[in-house]
């Protein structure tokens, strides 16, 4: 990586046939890279911080792939126990 300025030259593998597309269509390359990258980071970051605070407020528990709260062993709804019933008109 090469700084120049207040940027900092890389290198990435593109599909040769969209980068074609891509300066056919006047895209610039770099800017919609940066953009999607920019992007990228503050979606991770926003999963992380509330990951974190829900660690924080539910202690012991676990976070699965998605996000979702994978309690600890023994904890059941107390709503899951009651019976169903179906609405008469």
């Amino acid at each position: 990586m090469k700084i120049k300025g207040k940027k900092a030259t890389v290198s990435i593998t593109l599909n040769p046939n969209c980068v074609e597309k891509a300066r056919n269509l006047g895209l610039n390359i770099s800017k919609i890279s940066e953009n999607a990258l920019k992007r990228a980071i503050n979606a991770l970051e926003q999963v992380k911080s509330q990951n974190e605070t829900k660690t924080a407020f539910l202690g012991e528990a676990s976070f699965g792939k998605e996000g979702s709260v994978e309690p600890r062993a023994g904890f059941e709804p107390a709503t899951s126990a009651l019976p169903r019933q179906c609405p008469t008109n």
